[in-house]
């Protein structure tokens, strides 16, 4: 299956120039908030979870004591939505192109359209989150009006 995605939209609060922690012993992440400019990107993404998450599913060994293990492990929950946006997040600092390469401030970024380049990613225990690899700013289709 193909994990990769290339979505569009505004920036609602970024932390790509450094790391961020909500809680002192959380790893750091640089983290992304996108609330994309078409929402059939929330149907297509909900749909090619739930593909890998079965695909994932089919890969694990059976065990019989599957279900007694799911009250010791309870499944974490998917870190893909956050309200109307996407939460796009990186353990690695992720590439800015063009413009965004000249940036001081994680601020600068809010309110900006841009395309974001990444991957749906599941972790050992079944949940998904969105990496994300490449920043760029992007043309806003309805701004070609103006030329």
């Amino acid at each position: 299956m193909n994990t990769s995605v290339r979505i569009q939209g505004y920036v609602t609060d970024a932390h790509v120039l450094a790391p961020y922690a909500k809680h002192s012993y959380e790893i750091k992440r640089y983290e992304l908030y996108l609330c994309p400019s078409n929402y059939t990107h929330f149907y297509d993404l909900e749909h090619r979870i739930e593909e890998l998450k079965h695909e994932y599913e089919q890969q694990q060994p059976f065990h019989s004591s599957r279900d007694s293990n799911q009250d010791t492990h309870p499944a974490l929950k998917d870190r893909v939505f956050d309200g109307d946006c996407l939460k796009f997040e990186s353990l690695h600092s992720p590439r800015l192109e063009g413009e965004f390469s000249l940036l001081a401030y994680d601020d600068q970024l809010i309110g900006k359209f841009v395309q974001v380049v990444g991957h749906i990613q599941i972790q050992e225990l079944g949940n998904c989150f969105l990496s994300f690899h490449i920043l760029e700013p992007a043309v806003h289709p309805a701004h070609r009006w103006a030329d």
